[in-house]
Order: structure tokens, then sequence, then C-alpha cells
């Protein structure tokens, strides 16, 4: 490089970075001084001297718009006969004209990019992509409408009209300020709604007419509280500002009001006022603590966008949660509709295809599945899941068939035959029957549950209870596969009762049948008090009970102690709690139980705190204090539990202690916990007797063993019939 170009290239280099390269040490560099009020000097020179990397070729670009406005003045008074035409106003015009006027000091822009990037840490920039403007709007969307036709089986009427409110803007023009479209996505579950939504943006990003394929969806459900505001609105900036074209909207029908009303906002006038001020920190939104804040953030927009409200409810429900203004300003209304006889077959026959496939390529073996399978999944999928609930039946397939692949030693090119016996499907591998649906009904569960019931000394009618709901859930199932309307079971519950009488044992019992019996999904349980639910400070306790709530969905929440959650009308954050529970339980109600335990007199208070309560808790299950003959029998097998065994001149004696306790004082004493605490102190009490006596049993434990001395007191007052009175309270609701 000659110095004259050299010298040319340091100067821009200087006049644009205004700092040395990084390699490069200053020589001018002042000395260090360790002051807190030097380095703050420095920052703020070099936040005023440094230049962001994305500025640094504009800069360049202004330089050397500069640099050719000399030049020009410089050819003028040298009479070149091809002066530089004003008009070009580009970086790489310019950087020509310097080449034509300092040959010896040539600019590449290319190269000089890429020594940005190595000096200074500047990216070259990327050529963006332009959406195009002028294309044939009605052969763009019949290829897209044949895409869709193919994906999305048996919606071809839907699509056709999802299409058209895809295209519309594009016929009709676009208003400013204003979304690109409202548009109303309802239908039945599992009827290809999201995917018809993620399939057209994509096509319409593969065609260049949308910058991203991107489509951003916001679960309404997911903000049960004023306290998360910020949060709402980080997520809804973010899908705002995403480079997709579309933001989905669902689950709106639980949304929190104030939010709803945002997002009303957004549909109507196109965009929404915030209540705060906002500014941006790393990409979020963050309140801004002063009001003299550059570039605030007051108001977001949603020009530009399609904004997609899925449901599965109707029309009119959809008005009830944002109103007829809403309503007017939706220009499409499109509906799926639940899988005719035709769609099911060639979605069967699609999976079927894919299952064979994916057993070819990822595990190894020829699958072969017979009429009869297919069949078989048209019987039993779930008609409310629609083609969800059909792929689901041949996901659990492959996963049972990987268990077969690597327990079985196979993958190499075995060929295996998929067949239905005893309304099963499953398949042969050496000479042994393996299932291939992991069905939600379990009969090998339901029997280990029934054993375990059958274990539990007492609680008969309990029992009893719990056993019925089975024959309930199984014909609903079998309804729900005829495609036939179900009636949905309350089984939300309250158990009242003294400690220790089996509640929590219950709880869990229930939650594992529950499971079993198809009526869950997930058949966990959760088990909660106050200090879970209730928060300390004002906006914090709904989104606290609503994350627990979040954990127990598919299964059981049990609340110990519940009327605890209510202390008085003053209580206002365990009124708030008590209102998001019955909330959650009403958005949930076919795949979660709720479970209040507490004292029967306290309860019946309890209930009284919510006038929604009474409704949603028709059954109401006490627990009687046990007996001693019962609390005999646990103690017996507790004792067993942990490798012993009551002496037979022992049972006699222990269970007329029992009958003692129980009648002073069975709330005190503990019911279950009494049995377990005695049968405790035995074991320690025979642990001294055999160290003195070595040879004695070890497993056994004697009269001796036992202290039958009673240290309940009778109660202060006696209750009058507080079941009875809660009971009469939930008959009258």
């Amino acid at each position: 490089m000659s110095d004259k170009r050299r010298e040319e290239k340091e100067r821009l280099w200087n006049e644009v970075m205004n700092k040395p390269r990084a390699y490069e040490k200053d020589k001018t560099a002042e000395d260090i001084v360790l002051t807190t009020e030097a380095v703050k000097e420095k920052e703020e020179k070099s936040n005023d001297i440094l230049k962001t990397a994305g500025n640094a070729l504009d800069e360049l670009n202004r330089i050397l718009q500069k640099q050719k406005k000399d030049l020009e003045d410089m050819a003028n008074e040298m009479r070149k006969p091809k002066p530089v035409d004003p008009s070009l106003m580009d970086v790489q015009t310019t950087v020509n004209d310097l080449n034509t006027y300092y040959p010896d000091a040539a600019v590449d822009l290319d190269a000089l990019e890429k020594e940005l990037h190595m000096d200074y840490g500047v990216a070259p920039r990327e050529e963006k992509k332009e959406p195009l403007k002028d294309f044939d709007s009605a052969a763009v969307f019949d290829e897209i409408q044949a895409v869709l036709n193919q994906k999305i089986v048996g919606q071809a009427d839907a699509m056709r009209q999802l299409v058209i409110a895809f295209r519309r803007p594009f016929v009709m023009g676009e208003k400013e300020g204003a979304p690109k479209n409202v548009i109303l996505l309802a239908g039945p579950r599992g009827s290809g709604k999201h995917q018809a939504v993620i399939q057209i943006s994509r096509s319409l990003y593969e065609k260049t007419i949308f910058l991203s394929g991107e489509v951003s969806t916001i679960d309404m459900s997911r903000y049960t509280s004023g306290a998360q505001e910020q949060i709402f609105l980080q997520d809804l900036y973010e899908a705002i500002s995403s480079p997709g074209s579309v933001i989905c909207f669902e689950n709106f029908e639980s949304g929190f009001p104030s939010f709803l009303r945002m997002v009303d906002s957004l549909a109507t006038t196109g965009s929404v006022t915030l209540s705060k001020r906002y500014v941006l920190s790393k990409g979020m939104l963050v309140e801004a603590q002063t009001g003299l804040v550059k570039d605030a953030v007051d108001s977001l927009s949603a020009a530009g966008k399609y904004l997609i409200f899925i449901t599965t409810g109707s029309a009119s429900k959809v008005q009830d949660s944002f109103g007829a203004d809403f309503m007017y300003h939706v220009m499409d209304t499109v509906t799926t509709k639940a899988l005719d006889e035709a769609s099911v077959k060639m979605l069967i026959d699609k999976e079927t295809d894919a299952l064979i496939t994916k057993a070819q390529e990822n595990l190894r073996i020829r699958m072969n599945v017979l009429p009869p399978v297919k069949q078989w999944v048209k019987d039993h999928y779930d008609k409310t899941g629609g083609a969800d609930s059909i792929s689901d039946l041949y996901y659990d397939f492959y996963v049972s068939l990987s268990h077969v692949v690597l327990n079985e030693g196979l993958g190499h090119g075995e060929e295996i035959e998929a067949v239905v016996k005893e309304d099963k499907p499953l398949v042969n591998v050496h000479d042994r029957d393996f299932i291939l649906s992991r069905s939600k009904n379990s009969e090998e569960e339901i029997n280990e549950v029934n054993a375990a019931l059958d274990e539990i000394v007492g609680l008969d009618m309990v029992k009893s209870y719990i056993r019925s709901l089975q024959s309930h859930i199984a014909i609903q199932q079998r309804r729900r596969e005829q495609g036939m309307k179900t009636a949905s079971l309350a089984m939300h519950m309250i158990f009242t009762g003294n400690p220790g009488t089996g509640k929590t044992t219950i709880a869990r019992l229930i939650s594992r049948y529950m499971k079993a019996i198809g009526a869950l999904t997930k058949g966990q349980l959760v088990e909660v008090t106050r200090a879970d639910l209730v928060a300390q400070y004002v906006g914090q306790t709904a989104p606290l009970t609503m994350s627990v709530i979040k954990s127990a969905i598919g299964g059981v929440i049990f609340i110990d102690e519940a009327y605890s959650l209510y202390r008085g009308k003053d209580d206002s954050f365990g009124l708030e709690c008590i209102d998001t529970i019955v909330k959650a339980m009403e958005d949930n109600r076919d795949n979660l139980i709720v479970i209040l335990a507490g004292y029967s007199k306290e309860m019946s208070v309890f209930m009284e705190s919510n006038s929604g309560l009474k409704s949603r808790f028709p059954n109401l299950i006490h627990f009687p204090d046990y007996t001693g003959e019962e609390l005999r029998k646990i103690a017996v097998i507790q004792a067993k539990s942990k490798g012993y065994k009551i002496a037979e001149d022992v049972l006699a004696p222990l269970e007329e202690y029992f009958t003692k306790v129980q009648s002073i004082n069975a709330a005190e004493a503990g019911n279950g916990r009494l049995a377990r605490n005695v049968v405790e102190d035995a074991i320690l009490k025979q642990a001294g007797r055999i160290v003195k006596d070595p040879s004695a049993e070890m497993t056994e434990l004697l009269l001796e063993d036992f202290d039958f001395t009673i240290k309940v007191q009778p109660p202060k007052q006696k209750e009058v019939n507080p079941f009875e009175e809660l009971l009469k309270l939930q008959n009258n609701k």
C-alpha cells in the first residue's frame, strides 16, 4: 500500500471512530488515575467519543460525501472533462469517484467493512430483504390454499376463509396506524387452527411477502392479576416488535380484565396507551423511575400486524370478553369444524404412513400395520380432541415401539406386524405380546389403588364413594369416544375431620385413582397451606395462588386447614386467594380437583366467605375418629411396615387403651398418629430391652415395651355436631 493511500485510510479511521484500533496502543494515553472521579470522567468522555457500531458506516458515508464535494470543487478548478455528478449520493459511487481521482489511494468498501469488523468490532451490514410490493395476490394465495388443503385435513372451507382473511389487506389496502386485519378463528380443539396460521405465515415468508415466518402467541390465561402488568406488557411488546406479521391471542375468555381492554384497544384503534412510562433496557420494557426520560415508551402499536383471536367457543362468548365494538372491527370470522368420517380416515392413513416411515428410518424395523389397528384408532380416539387426539395415539405407538426395539435388541431390519387382540393394539416379538397403546385407563394402576384402599382401616363410606366415581367416568369416556355430549361431574371435595383420620392419605389415592380412570391427565397431588398461597404484600397473592394452581393442573390440589385462608372480612389477601381459587376451578373444571380439608366447625364458617364455594364443592366427606379396634389394626400395620410384630397378648390391652384415649379427646390424641406414636415408643423401649438381653427376639414387641399411660385431657367445651351443621349448610346452598 502506498504512503498516500495509508495516510488517507488512517485519517478516515480516526475521523469516523475517533479511537485507536483494537490491536494498537494509544501512545498519547494519559496515565491511569485510580479515583472514582477520574473513572467517571473517563467513562463520560468515552461515551461522548465512541460511536455506536451500527452507525459507523453511516458516519463514514457522511465523511465520504463531504470528500466528494471537495473533490468536485477541485475538479472544477482543474477543469476536468468529467466532473462528479452531485446527484450521486450512495457510498459506493463516492468510493468509485475517490478511486478515479486518487488511484493510488483507492478505497474498497467491502474491504473497508471487513477491516472495520476486525479493528473495531463493527459487523458488516447485511443487505435487508425487502418484501414484495407488487405481486399477483390471487395466484399467490391460491397456491397457499392448495398447500393448506394438503396439510390441514377436512377443513377446505375454513382454509378458504382463512386465506381470504390474509389476502384482504392486499386487496382492500391498509388503514394507516391500524392492524392489517383482525381475525376471529373459532372451532373445536384439534381442528388445525394453530397449524393453519403457522403454515400461512411460513408460506408468505417463503414467497418474500412477509419479512419473517414467525408467529407470536400470547396466552391470556397466564396473566391473572394486575401485579403482572409489566410481564404482560413485556410479552406484548416482544410480540409487536418481532419481525413476524402475525400475533395470536388465545384463552382470552379467562384473561384479566385490564389486559383484555388493552388487547381490545389494539384491535379497535391499532394502539394502546400505557398507564405508565417505560424505557427500553436491553430490549425489555422497564418502568421509568422518573418523568425526565428520553425516548420513553408510553404506547404500543399493532399497525401492520395480523391480530388473530383463537377460541373454541362461539362468537357470542367472544363478545362477552371484548364487547360489540370489538366484533365490529373483526373483518373475518373463520370457523373450523369437527372431523367427519372421511377426514378421520385420511388422517389415520397419513399417521400410519408416518409411523411406518419413522420406524424404518429411526428404529430400523419394517412395520406392517394391519387394518384392525386403524379401526381401533378410529373407535378409541378422543372425538373432542380431533386431529391432535389421533396424533397422540400414534405417538404412543411410536414410543411403545421404541421400548420394544431397545429392550428386545431389535433394529436390524426385522419385520414387525401390528395387530389387535382383545381390543388392544400390540406387536408380537420373541413370542411375547407388547401393547402399543399407553391408555389413560390403566387397569394395573386401578388394581393397585383398589388394593391400597382395601388396606386402609375403616373409612368404608369414603372408599365406597371413591369407587363409585369409576363407573361414571367410564360411561363419559365411552360417550366421548362416540362423539356424544358428556356430563361433567363436579369432583371438588371438602374433607372434614380431626387430625390423623386419613384425609391426606385418601387425597393421595384419589389423585392416583382419577388419573388411572382417565378423569385427570397427570394425577399429581400438590399439598399446600395458607403460607403457600397467600403473600405478604399487595398484588402478590393472586399470582402466587395461580402459580400453585398451575402446578396442580392435571391433578389434585389439597389445601390443608383451608379455613385459615379466611380470617374475617378485613383479610383482603385471604379473600383474594379464595377468589382466585374459585376462578381457577371454573377455568380448569375438567382437569383439576380441589380438596379443602379442615375441622368441621371452622370449615362451616369458611364456606360462608365466598358465595361460589358452596355450589362448587358438592362432595362433603366426613372422616370420623377411629375406634379403639381400628387403631389397634392400624398399630399392627404400622409395626409390620417397620419390620416388627406385636405379640398376641398385647392386642387386647392395646385396643382397650386406644378406646379410652379416643373417648376422652380424639382430636388431641391424633387418631392414626396416636397409633404410630405408640408403636414407635414401643420400638425404642424394645431396643433398651434387647441391649440388656441379646438373646431376646429382635422383631417382637412385648407387653412390657408399651406404655399405656393416658396423657390427653378432656376438651374444655364439647362441640355440638359440627359436621351436621356443615352438612345443613351444604344442603341449603
